[in-house]
């Protein structure tokens, strides 16, 4: 049975009033289109108009996406969940991990806080299992699945970003509350006993890879940036839950980064590595990518 939605405002039940649904408790409606339920308050972290022209990079990078997000999902996520499990993908981006998720037999549900994800969304074969909602506020009630990925999301948390010809990144005063708050909410929708997988480029690792003006291009940085996160500050947004460090071998397919010389020359060689040593130096600085699990306690402490 798939889960149901709760008001993310006071978690009260939703029910179906035309094209919408509406919060017996507190009386907001949350608009439905096209299946797809938005409970942003058409506060969005970017914005989009339909038919608007994209920039090239830009267009490159969303059908990069697309072969991206079933690889994650494939080769990666699916063989750690147990089948038919309850998933969330917070922050999924394109939508495409729900359709993998759910074609491969999972209960899966997705939501991102975006505008374009929004329009993409209707190419999507099961958009009825996708939301826009905040990951600060998630529409789901306590426990609501056994599993919850979040892929490339908690960096973006608390810090404000400028795009265009150069990429600055610059921490907000309350960084740290808010990555609190979004750890915490993962967990709070999983089930005792559940994991919350948390993937992000690994501040402790100089180059990185997966943001600036171009994809795939390096781009140095220093651990006072305040933007990448390191294993011990993800521990300490997670409390008292188990952590496990994951070798990152087969979560990507190096794509991006093969466009550039240093792509073509060092990831094969990256892979073998992931391959044969992962596990050993997951936790260490010589990894550029943490997958890290979050067990959360079976009685649901910290």
């Amino acid at each position: 049975m798939s889960v149901p939605y709760v008001c993310p405002a006071c978690r009260g039940a939703l029910q179906l009033d035309t094209a919408s649904l509406r919060c017996a408790k507190c009386g907001v409606d949350y608009p439905v289109e096209l299946d797809i339920t938005d409970f942003s308050g058409g506060s969005y972290y970017d914005s989009y108009a339909p038919g608007q022209e994209l920039p090239e990079e830009h267009q490159r990078g969303l059908e990069a996406e697309v072969f991206g997000s079933r690889w994650r999902v494939e080769r990666y996520y699916a063989p750690k969940l147990t089948p038919g499990s309850r998933v969330l993908d917070c922050g999924c981006g394109n939508g495409v991990s729900v359709d993998v998720l759910t074609e491969l037999g999972f209960d899966a549900r997705g939501i991102d806080l975006s505008s374009l994800r929004k329009w993409q969304w209707r190419e999507r074969g099961h958009r009825d299992r996708l939301a826009v909602a905040s990951a600060l506020r998630l529409p789901f009630p306590d426990g609501a699945f056994d599993a919850v990925i979040s892929s490339g999301v908690i960096e973006h948390i608390g810090v404000a970003e400028e795009g265009g010809a150069t990429y600055r990144v610059t921490p907000l005063p309350d960084r740290d509350q808010q990555r609190r708050a979004y750890v915490g909410e993962l967990l709070r929708v999983t089930r005792p006993g559940g994991s919350v997988f948390v993937d992000c480029p690994n501040g402790a690792f100089p180059i990185d890879f997966w943001h600036g003006a171009v994809g795939g291009r390096a781009r140095f940085h220093g651990r006072d940036e305040g933007f990448l996160l390191a294993i011990g500050d993800i521990q300490g947004y997670a409390g008292g839950a188990t952590l496990t460090a994951h070798s990152p071998h087969r979560r990507f397919a190096f794509r991006q980064v093969g466009r550039h010389w240093y792509g073509k020359l060092f990831a094969p060689l990256m892979a073998a590595a992931f391959a044969l040593g992962g596990r050993l130096f997951a936790r260490t600085a010589l990894n550029p990518y943490l997958v890290l699990e979050i067990k959360k306690p079976p009685e649901g402490g910290f």
